[in-house]
């Protein structure tokens, strides 16, 4: 296939990715470790470096002197042809800009981009994600001209070195060169019906809890939350895939994706240092969070001047609500959201410090609708979603290492009450905002294996019930009997000795 295009509307769109391609993966092995519906390589790069500007995830890779159109994003339907470096966002990537409102623009490029070679481009339509990937030889000018005719708004051109591969829905154009990074699309209608198919393999080979060697026998499951809003799973295994690496669990679990991290039998870095005696007995994974759950009091960092974000956007768009005026809405906490900061502290009675600390957080999430209150709403289906993978992974591992789920499952917090874990309050920071406790997911998890809750005098009441020694199943198992029931029993009990 020469040439491969798509329009994914921006209201299918869960989250757009870039997957910094450090381990040299190929595009199939990148989709396969991402579980991405669409793959596409993407920005510029000499050698294993990125050049112009690139950020994934809040982490800057590149960055470069000149300011370049380009696109910036949280999740992707939010994404926007704007400036780059974008403050704000949590991504952005900028190569050659082709089109920009609808028209041509002024093409500014190197000659290692120059001449007919093959090209990948990304852009927006009409609402739609555009996606291009052509081995048919064009230089920047045709392939502008070719996107302007198809009526794209505005586009960028990705990589244009000769190494143009992409799987967009099917439509696959592969090449051997082992590429940067590379642009990952996900769904919103992706839903498995069993989630543990979709289980990825994704080792972290050169963390020391892999490099170590050394094992276990599973004796139980150590379930834990990230504390990282916004951090992917694929993100979060990068970053831990490192000889230096402090922390690391088996598996890492978002609402896309499901990564297997360690060998289940590995012995993990998850519990802790010193308490943490669940490192030696406990298979642990990680649930991603939303970028919202910034919001929670529990993991929410001061903001003051100087600060740039998603964080420092909502705060301003809180001030603007309650009448103030922080000189715009760019995510930059500038002189303007210091003045209104301190104006909205005085009103409220609270210190004037022009820093939003956890009182001036509390103050102003205490607004039907605030900006800076966490809605369980705005990320249902994410929860949900990883809600659902988690307990998919969790009755695999039950299953597979004939562990109880009401007995043998615990999270961070109730591992610490237990004295086997340090003192993290995951997952009971955050579940409970969406009415789940532990034991509403061990119930879950129960019934992903259809078990039934059946206690020891469950069991043995049916047992006798079975042999025609009561007829009375459900009083038996109440527990409160009276004393001539107790001396029937022990009669026929005996009788059929």
């Amino acid at each position: 296939m020469a040439k491969a295009v798509c329009a994914i509307p921006l209201s299918h769109v869960r989250r757009v990715e870039i997957f910094v391609n450090k381990g040299k993966k190929t595009l199939a092995e990148v989709k396969a470790a991402t579980g991405a519906d669409y793959v596409i390589n993407g920005g510029l790069f000499e050698g294993t470096k990125a050049v112009c500007h690139l950020k994934v995830g809040g982490t800057i890779h590149a960055s470069d002197p000149y300011t370049y159109w380009g696109y910036a994003w949280d999740t992707g339907p939010d994404m926007a042809l704007v400036g780059i470096p974008a403050s704000g966002k949590l991504n952005y990537i900028c190569c050659v800009c082709l089109l920009r409102g609808g028209k041509a623009e002024h093409l500014i490029y190197g000659s290692d981009l120059g001449g007919r070679r093959q090209r990948t481009a990304m852009g927006l339509k009409n609402g739609d994600l555009c996606l291009y990937c052509s081995t048919n030889g064009a230089t920047p000018e045709e392939l502008q001209a070719e996107l302007l005719a198809n009526g794209w708004d505005s586009a960028i051109m990705l990589d244009g070195g000769g190494s143009s591969q992409c799987d967009l829905g099917g439509q696959v154009i592969t090449a051997s060169r082992k590429v940067h990074n590379l642009i990952c699309v996900y769904l919103t209608d992706k839903r498995e019906e069993t989630p543990m198919d979709g289980i990825t393999q994704r080792m972290m080979t050169k963390n020391p809890c892999y490099t170590s060697g050394r094992t276990i026998t599973p004796k139980g499951i150590m379930v834990h939350s990230t504390a990282a809003p916004g951090v992917s799973a694929n993100a979060l295994a990068q970053s831990w895939d490192t000889p230096t690496a402090q922390a690391a669990v088996h598996a890492i679990v978002d609402d896309a994706v499901t990564l297997q991290t360690l060998p289940w039998t590995a012995r993990g870095g998850h519990a802790g240092s010193q308490a943490g005696t669940a490192n030696g007995t406990h298979i642990a994974f990680e649930i991603c969070e939303p970028q919202e759950c910034r919001l929670l009091p529990e993991e929410w960092e001061p903001l003051k001047r100087g600060d740039t974000g998603w964080a420092v956007e909502r705060l301003q768009r809180e001030l603007t609500a309650r009448g103030y005026d922080p000189k715009g809405i760019d995510g930059s906490f500038g002189p303007g959201c210091d003045s209104a900061l301190r104006a909205c502290q005085k009103d409220l009675g609270l210190e004037v410090d022009g820093s939003c600390g956890p009182a001036t957080l509390a103050a102003l999430a205490d607004r039907e609708g605030s900006f800076l209150a966490y809605d369980p709403a705005e990320t249902r289906s994410y929860f949900e979603a990883a809600w659902t993978r988690a307990v998919a992974l969790t009755a695999h591992l039950c299953e597979t290492y004939g562990l109880d789920p009401m007995t043998d499952v615990l999270d961070h917090s109730e591992g610490y009450a237990l004295g086997i874990a340090s003192n993290h309050a995951d997952v009971g920071h955050w579940f409970p905002r969406h009415d789940k406790s532990m034991d509403d997911f061990r119930a879950a998890v129960r019934d992903a294996l259809k078990w039934e809750d059946m206690t020891e005098l469950d069991a043995a009441v049916d047992k006798l019930a079975e042999a025609g020694l009561i007829d009375s199943p459900d009083y038996w198992k109440g527990g409160i009997y009276s004393a001539d029931n107790v001396k029937a029993l022990l009669i026929k009990w005996a009788a059929s000795l």
